[in-house]
């Protein structure tokens, strides 16, 4: 079981502290030396955490820079959470590539890596995905699931509610999922999903969950791209934690794969298609050359949507959904 590191263990003490907590009580719960404790503040410290230390009373946590640091994240995790470890990167040509490189030497189930900015975001159909830096969630998970090729494709949309219930739970929103992989606010794109993964023998061998959230980029920069776009921001009027954040949706992800993984792929149809921005409605579905035309009635416990087509429904794995002549933006 995936265990945080070092300073994520100080920190979460820290966090749930209730007013200083003393060197010794520190070494006393995590199993290690007050010397310990010490260095690994002194490494907090360095990282940008402000925090206080005051003689036979204890440390005491001022403030966290506005970063996606490991640590930060991994305070805000159970033990055992997806997500562990957290590797943090100021700048990457893209998450989902390195979780693919270090997935392909063994990295464990779990991993997640978290990126401040990336020069080669992209998402489906290689679509390139823009921030400012340090104003979006930019982070991928890999997963080593036990799973057929047919149930893969769940992943995404499990993936996508974890965002929307995060979201739900902690910010009073109320976004929808445009399938296969966007998420929704009011009417613009705030995130989206993509999954890519290698199989041997018919079962997953690994799979690399991305997902890109825009959190605290300004209205004025959303206005300036070719697409309508939303963020968390925009849509409050506030500036989110982005770690926080992040670890909400690690911790909501966690629940609906273990869920999932436990044979719950009927439950989480049903709540996919409880948040969809299409159900019901009728569809253009585009697979390169080929389209096809109908009503979507529903999603498959193995992430498909159902189309209905002169009275056949049948499963659509993959293609880029349009409603009537106006197009979804993804």
């Amino acid at each position: 079981m995936a265990e945080a590191s070092p300073g994520g263990q100080v920190l979460r003490l820290l966090i749930h502290g209730n007013g200083e907590r003393s060197g010794q009580e520190m070494a006393q719960r995590l199993g290690i030396s007050r010397a310990a404790v010490a260095k690994t503040i002194t490494s907090l410290r360095a990282q940008g955490l402000e925090i206080d230390a005051a003689p036979r009373r204890g440390y005491r946590l001022i403030s966290e820079p506005p970063l996606l640091l490991p640590a930060m994240v991994e305070a805000r995790l159970k033990p055992g959470s997806l997500g562990l470890p957290v590797h943090h990167f100021q700048e990457i040509d893209s998450t989902n590539l390195e979780a693919r490189r270090r997935a392909e030497t063994g990295a464990p189930h779990g991993t997640c890596l978290v990126a401040e900015h990336q020069s080669a975001g992209r998402g489906r159909l290689d679509r390139r995905w823009q921030a400012p830096k340090g104003s979006a969630l930019l982070f991928s998970i890999i997963l080593r699931p036990d799973l057929s090729l047919r149930r893969v494709f769940a992943l995404n949309n499990l993936v996508s509610l974890a965002v929307c219930r995060a979201l739900e739970k902690h910010g009073g929103l109320a976004p929808a999922i445009k399938w296969p992989n966007d998420v929704y606010l009011e009417g613009k794109k705030l995130a989206g999903v993509l999954t890519e993964f290698t199989s041997r023998a018919e079962a997953v061998e690994y799979a690399v969950v991305g997902v890109g959230l825009n959190v605290n980029q300004e209205p004025a920069w959303l206005a300036g791209l070719d697409q309508p776009a939303m963020s968390l921001l925009a849509a409050t009027g506030h500036a989110w934690e982005r770690a926080t954040l992040l670890a909400q949706i690690l911790e909501e992800t966690t629940a609906l794969h273990d869920q999932f993984v436990a044979g719950g792929g009927d439950d989480l149809a049903q709540e996919y298609a409880r948040r969809s921005l299409i159900l019901g409605l009728d569809v253009t579905v585009r697979q390169g050359q080929a389209v096809r035309r109908g009503k979507a009635v529903g999603f498959a416990p193995e992430g498909a949507l159902l189309l209905e087509e002169n009275g056949q429904v049948s499963p659509i794995h993959h293609g880029d959904v349009s409603l009537l002549d106006w197009e979804v933006l993804g």
